[in-house]
């Protein structure tokens, strides 16, 4: 359908509401990033983590090292000011022990073809399960990148069950990121996620720790394919922590704050790649 569309692609407008969000036009899509902000904003506020505390517990069974990697990014989150989140531990059978949603931090039985590290988006009600592979863990401690790859994959899936979703899988992916067909189009993975079910009003961020980080002939930037993206240090991009903000303190929007939320959805104006359907191009 976009493809389709790549003769207009001088001719398309953007016009703004009052509140300065843009109005639809002519051939763009009603799904498209940036249009259902109220509705994403509705849909999170329903699941989030009541006064952004997140409650956790840690399967006995997961190794002092990796009990050790969650610990570490705990405690990086719960020390960054002004982030109205907190991760605390709970304890059954103490005071705590009528809590009713919480996160546990598990040992899962993966697979060498299948390794998972992973977690429901968002608060999922009751025990929500962070899935930690044997051999999703012992790929990110033999990682040559550094010594914190394993706990920038805990923050990693922690932001998930915060409720961000992948930075590489925003609907506006393909004017940034070349991602080969032959990578599937997993919802959980590689696939473009509809706008309404993702946080938009930012500008595409290559270094958040949601984003994927291998470079290959595969997956990379268009303009430049050797450039390194994600994170793997444990730690949120500058984006990464005004989202959060965003989310559980009331903060606006990066484009809001910058008064630069038409040009966000301005995609052909932009950068025509937007508009082409698929990832490979010619």
């Amino acid at each position: 359908m976009r493809s389709s569309l790549s003769g207009l692609l001088g001719a398309i407008l953007v016009l703004l509401t009052l509140d300065n969000r843009p109005l639809l036009v002519a051939g763009q899509d009603s799904s498209a990033f940036g249009w259902k902000d109220i509705t994403f904003f509705d849909e999170f506020h329903e699941k989030q983590w009541k006064d952004g505390v997140i409650w956790f517990d840690i399967d006995p069974n997961l190794s002092p090292r990796v009990v050790s990697a969650i610990y570490y990014v705990v405690n990086y989150v719960n020390q960054l000011p002004n982030l109205c989140v907190k991760w605390l531990q709970r304890y059954p059978y103490k005071f705590d022990s009528n809590i009713k949603d919480y996160i546990s931090f598990v040992d899962f039985m993966d697979t060498k073809k299948n390794p998972v590290c992973s977690v429901i988006v968002n608060r999922s009600g009751g025990q929500q399960g962070l899935r930690l592979g044997p051999y999703c863990i012992i790929l990110r401690l033999t990682d040559v990148r550094g010594n914190l790859v394993l706990e920038s994959a805990i923050l990693h899936e922690m932001f998930h069950a915060m409720g961000l979703e992948h930075e590489h899988q925003r609907p506006d992916r393909d004017c940034f990121m070349y991602v080969a067909s032959s990578l599937g189009n997993d919802r959980g993975a590689y696939g473009i996620i509809n706008g309404s079910e993702i946080l938009s009003g930012f500008p595409y961020d290559y270094n958040s720790i949601t984003h994927y980080t291998v470079t290959r002939s595969e997956f990379h930037v268009h303009d430049d394919p050797n450039r390194e993206i994600g994170r793997v240090n444990a730690t949120m991009s500058e984006l990464d922590l005004h989202k959060l903000s965003s989310l559980y303190c009331g903060r606006k929007t990066y484009c809001e704050e910058h008064d630069s939320c038409a040009s966000f959805y301005d995609y052909a104006k932009t950068n025509p790649r937007c508009w082409r359907k698929g990832p490979e191009y010619n």
